[in-house]
């Protein structure tokens, strides 16, 4: 029995230098966590622009971040840590790869908005001239008008979108303007809208 008490005896500063060494170690990971946390939160606050430009990283981010404080606030210090002290270098990756496709989404539409208004215009002058001249039955031009108007709205909804600094809303919204322009364009008898056939040239056959 006396051995038996002795063993215990020896064991127990043993279990116990081991559960203030526990607790100690999360007590440290606590405030570690809430600092990575804490960064992380602030540089993603301040990348204002990727949720329009790099959705993807928006999303990813989020429920990272989210896992993080669910983690944290289970006690998971550790598991917390893990999960926010990379986030500020992805967040920084991030900003980068918005700020390149805002760049390129403004060089398309400086592109796509010079050419849709031309496109446009080109195609309600050979409206015009087809109808005056009797080229197109009525019901067409009717049809062709309705389909022009649908374009001019759905331009000026593109433009709109680029004046509240949606460029990724606008560049889409102008792409499928110019793929409307071109079917409209065909049904019309143009090969190609820049580059037409003269405006006073008549149709090869009456669309």
């Amino acid at each position: 029995m006396a051995h038996s008490f002795h063993g215990r005896d020896r064991r127990a500063p043993t279990l116990v230098a081991a559960l203030l060494f526990a607790l100690s170690t999360a007590a440290c990971n606590r405030g570690a966590a809430d600092e990575a946390l804490q960064a992380a939160e602030r540089a993603f606050a301040a990348a204002t622009e990727v949720e329009a430009y790099a959705p993807e990283e928006f999303t990813a981010v989020s429920q990272i971040i989210r896992e993080a404080r669910a983690s944290h606030a289970a006690g998971r210090y550790t598991d917390a840590l893990r999960a926010a002290q990379p986030l500020p270098d992805r967040i920084a990756t991030a900003v980068a790869l918005a700020a390149k496709r805002k760049e390129q989404s403004a060089t398309a539409w400086n592109a796509l908005s010079t050419e849709l208004e031309l496109r446009l215009a080109t195609l309600a002058e050979r409206l015009t001239l087809l109808s005056s001249r009797g080229w197109i039955s009525s019901e067409r031009t009717v049809a062709a008008q309705a389909a022009l108007a649908s374009l001019s709205q759905a331009w000026a909804a593109a433009k709109a979108a680029q004046e509240h600094g949606d460029l990724p809303k606008a560049v889409a919204a102008a792409r499928q303007v110019e793929a409307q322009a071109d079917v409209l364009a065909a049904r019309l008898g143009m090969k190609a809208i820049i580059g037409a056939e003269p405006a006073g040239a008549r149709p090869g056959s009456r669309p």
